[in-house]
């Protein structure tokens, strides 16, 4: 690929490298072949709105259309680059094409004197064209003096609006252009354009390094070329992807999925040191944020739609990655942490200590497994129907050829390695009906057998309030029923906490959280929750 710019002083790549024809824009396929039969049929407009985010080839655009139109072998769909027109636009100092920034030249002014500079023939060339980059930075009073002039242009006049936020021009603009959406161009796309700057300059990169750079960039091929500049800058051969991360003030890509493992195990302890290790390679604890809500957006994306949908734009050795750390979350769990982080983002502008701001909200999220909603709560807690007495059982003769019921399990003695052995089974007959006490039962395991009684162990850190909802009278009621359809006979249970732990009601178990409304408390749905499970708080809603 041959350079476009000469090198007597050094021109960034994003410069150097800019397309010169409408098959170099990549990623935009659909704007470039609906303007170049435009302009082969003859049915150019007079106005033209090119929406869509930064760096994504607007501006390169107008500009080919000015060349395409004012090229002396034009208008011509296949501008020659060659001829003085060309050079000039090409270079941008054609007299005949202007690009005005609007944020700076947004004025009633300004327009005015646009307006007035419209009425005479263009100097050189076929066409003058006015490319007003930012147009949304126009003041209101500058659109409506352009009104008039836009609508019924000069015939050798032709105006090309670019914007990022096309919602803040006004309808009156809008419905007098002809609008093109640009796209975010593909992290494939980036990469396919990176090997061939690369090539121009005479250097080679692993796809790992370039993905890596094309990930960064978020869909922004001029953000992709100028990272590539500042790492070739930083050392131009062995790059490898961990020094894009570290050029970029970035978490490298193992540390990430080291503090999301602990996230999705529940292990509070792991998550602080996964972030402490993350602080101490100098990242910062903003940049950070916004690049888990990335990641874990990806793996909410990956869980919803599959690792096939178009929604996901990551290579095949990232997204297999991707696809194993979604399975081990919930579609809730993940939409639960991207809340939590989006809620940790707003409230970084203003801490005066942002790291402590990132980890509360990664141990709330590696605790997410203990919340319970408030509707479950208040399930849970409402007294349940009476339940009448069974009907004496009728007999009914089976004949000889149908197959009779299973027998009941044997009653005989038990020991704790059979009751270990089956406790599986009595996960899976809670879980049908109770899943909250079932997933406790889950959790833990029985350690001791005292005739009928059964001394259940949680985990130490699960706490003192989960092994209060094991020993409510309602979901002892559910544990023994199953306990009796899968030994067939009439066992107790009683929960403990795994000896050699932290203290149950020690600090690290405490939630932190404003005092709650005193008419939230005196509701009666809340004092049922209150009242079942004694020494709870009210943390929230939500």
């Amino acid at each position: 690929m041959a350079k476009h710019e000469p090198d007597a002083a050094y021109t960034v790549l994003a410069r150097r490298y800019r397309p010169i024809g409408f098959d170099e824009v990549v990623g935009q396929e659909h704007v470039s072949t609906t303007l170049r039969n435009a302009i082969r049929e003859g049915r150019v407009g007079h106005a033209y709105l090119f929406a869509g985010p930064r760096g994504v080839g607007k501006t390169t655009t107008a500009r080919l259309l000015a060349k395409a139109l004012n090229c002396e072998k034009g208008p011509t769909d296949k501008p020659c680059n060659a001829c003085q027109p060309c050079l000039r636009i090409q270079q941008g100092n054609d007299t005949d094409v202007f690009e005005i920034d609007a944020a700076s030249n947004g004025s009633v002014d300004d327009a005015r004197e646009l307006r007035q500079g419209v009425a005479y023939a263009p100097l050189r060339s076929r066409f003058k064209i006015y490319i007003i980059d930012e147009a949304h930075m126009l003041s209101k009073e500058a659109f409506n003096a352009l009104l008039k002039t836009l609508e019924e242009p000069p015939p050798h006049v032709k105006f090309v609006f670019a914007t990022t936020l096309i919602h803040k021009l006004p309808d009156t603009i809008v419905s007098r252009c002809q609008t093109f959406d640009f796209r975010r161009i593909t992290s494939g796309d980036i990469v396919k354009r990176l090997k061939q700057v690369l090539v121009g300059e005479g250097l080679k990169a692993d796809d790992a390094v370039l993905d890596a750079v094309a990930r960064a960039a978020g869909g922004s091929m001029r953000d992709a070329e100028s990272i590539l500049d500042q790492l070739l800058a930083f050392k131009r051969k062995d790059l490898r992807p961990d020094d894009v991360t570290a050029l970029l003030g970035a978490a490298a890509g193992g540390r990430v999925d080291a503090l999301v493992a602990s996230v999705q195990k529940g292990d509070a302890g792991g998550v602080l040191n996964a972030l402490d290790a993350i602080f101490q390679s100098g990242v910062d604890a903003t940049a950070f944020t916004d690049q888990l809500v990335d990641h874990l957006r990806t793996l909410l994306a990956v869980k919803a739609c599959g690792r096939n949908s178009s929604v996901i734009d990551l290579p095949d050795a990232l997204l297999d990655a991707a696809d194993r750390q979604a399975s081990g979350f919930t579609l809730e769990a993940l939409l639960y942490h991207l809340q939590l982080l989006l809620e940790a983002r707003q409230r970084l502008k203003d801490a005066s200590n942002p790291r402590v701001v990132l980890e509360v909200t990664l141990v709330k999220m590696s605790r997410a497994a203990d919340l319970v909603s408030l509707q479950e709560a208040l399930r849970l807690a409402a007294p349940g129907p009476a339940v009448p007495a069974p009907p004496p059982p009728v007999r009914v003769p089976v004949p000889a050829e149908e197959p009779t019921e299973p027998p009941p399990p044997p009653t005989g003695e038990l020991t704790l390695p059979a009751l270990v052995g089956s406790w599986h089974r009595v996960v899976a007959e809670v879980k049908k009906t109770s899943p909250i006490p079932g997933a406790l039962l889950e959790a833990g395991k029985p350690a001791k057998l005292s005739g009928d009684e059964i001394e259940f162990s949680l985990p130490a850190t699960f706490g003192k309030f989960n092994v209060d909802q094991l020993d409510t009278p309602r979901h002892r009621q559910v544990i023994e029923a199953a306990l009796h359809r899968v030994f067939g006979r009439r066992l107790g249970i009683h929960a403990t906490l795994q000896r050699g732990g932290p203290e149950p009601d020690s600090p690290m178990f405490a939630k932190s959280a404003a005092p709650p409304d005193r008419d939230l408390a005196s509701d009666p749905g809340v004092r049922r929750v209150l009242d079942a499970f004694p020494g709870s708080k009210i943390v929230g809603i939500e």
